[in-house]
């Protein structure tokens, strides 16, 4: 009898420490907040607003200035960088909702670039349409990372 008295409270300070345990666990439904990758979000940002500036407001429309020849080169660097950003952000856990804004960014930046190889030019208002859709896509790239700061450390 005092043998299975003992099993029992033994059993049921197993089965208290272990519920303690999981309440005290913190279950994590999204990626951590990367300051890295908020830089590199920044700077590609930066690079491609630039790219398009110049484009509109140093080469001219007429006498092919603004044949897709010249931002070949470009062109190819920004899908490298936004290939790293992709990357970067399918192989973090709980990381869907970037993942896929990375996804639509990639998307858009090769049908445009398409679109500039296939008709060797682009007009004032494609330049200005295609830099405001990037600059409301990397806000919303850098809104997310912003979320997971707050929700990895909510203020006080």
């Amino acid at each position: 009898m005092l043998l299975q008295s003992r099993l029992k409270i033994q059993s049921l300070l197993i089965l208290l420490a272990l519920s303690l345990s999981f309440i005290s666990c913190k279950v994590q439904l999204i990626a951590p907040y990367d300051d890295g990758m908020v830089q590199q979000i920044e700077t590609t940002a930066k690079e491609i607003d630039r790219f398009y500036l110049i484009m509109l407001e140093v080469t001219p429309e007429e006498e092919n200035g603004r044949a897709y020849a010249t931002f070949q080169e470009q062109y190819i660097n920004f899908e490298v960088e936004l290939n790293s950003l992709l990357t970067k952000n399918k192989v973090k856990p709980v990381n869907e909702h970037s993942t896929r804004i990375c996804e639509i960014t990639l998307q858009l930046w090769r049908k445009y670039k398409a679109e500039h190889k296939e008709q060797d030019y682009l007009s004032d208002g494609e330049i200005k349409l295609n830099r405001k859709t990037f600059d409301d896509l990397f806000f919303a790239m850098l809104s997310a990372e912003k979320g997971k700061q707050i929700a990895n450390n909510p203020p006080e």
